[in-house]
């Protein structure tokens, strides 16, 4: 009786951790989420180049990296997060939702920085950035007891960035993958 009383309080637990996070999906099909995970693909000019996904759940929970949120100051939404690919890679962004939800690079903010992680010089854009966002969709989620805008998306981009302060300037193409609650 014990037993099956713990196993029934674990069942609940998992089914628990598992609804933690709702979507706004009408239909149930994810536009992003063939492999179950956040991916990035980064070429550098010259041959570098920054590959590999991130789980898009930790044990069963999903992981959001990027969220919208209304900002006062740019007077519109903004996309921001970081995705973290730990002992190997960083990303984050910083961009402000035009019409149609067109990125754009909003003064001294963030934009797009990505680079080794762990180490403090990053690859940061030194002018204009092309950037286009497909499949993009929001997702109310629910975590720890807060509610939240998450997104999922497909971002690609092409400009010319910089390592760090000192760095070369060095013609950038990148694709980076949001997968979907």
């Amino acid at each position: 009786m014990k037993k099956t009383m713990i196993q029934t309080l674990i069942g609940m637990m998992a089914l628990c951790l598992m609804s933690a996070c709702s979507s706004n999906d009408e239909d149930g099909v994810d536009p992003i989420n063939s492999n179950g995970a956040h991916t990035y693909d980064i070429t550098l000019e010259g041959g570098g180049k920054f590959s590999g996904e991130v789980p898009k759940e930790v044990m069963g929970t999903y992981n959001p990296v990027m969220f919208v949120e209304f900002n006062e100051e740019a007077n519109g939404e903004l996309l921001t997060g970081i995705l973290v690919d730990a002992g190997k890679f960083q990303f984050g962004a910083g961009l402000l939702l035009g019409d149609n939800k067109r990125p754009s690079i909003v003064g001294t903010g963030p934009g797009l920085v990505f680079g080794e992680w762990g180490t403090e010089d990053k690859y940061r854009p030194v002018g204009p950035v092309s950037m286009t966002l497909k499949n993009y969709k929001e997702h109310n989620i629910s975590m720890y007891g807060e509610e939240a805008t998450a997104a999922s998306y497909t971002l690609t981009f092409q400009g010319d960035f910089k390592l760090g302060d000192d760095g070369e300037e060095v013609t950038v193409t990148g694709e980076v993958v949001i997968a979907a609650p």
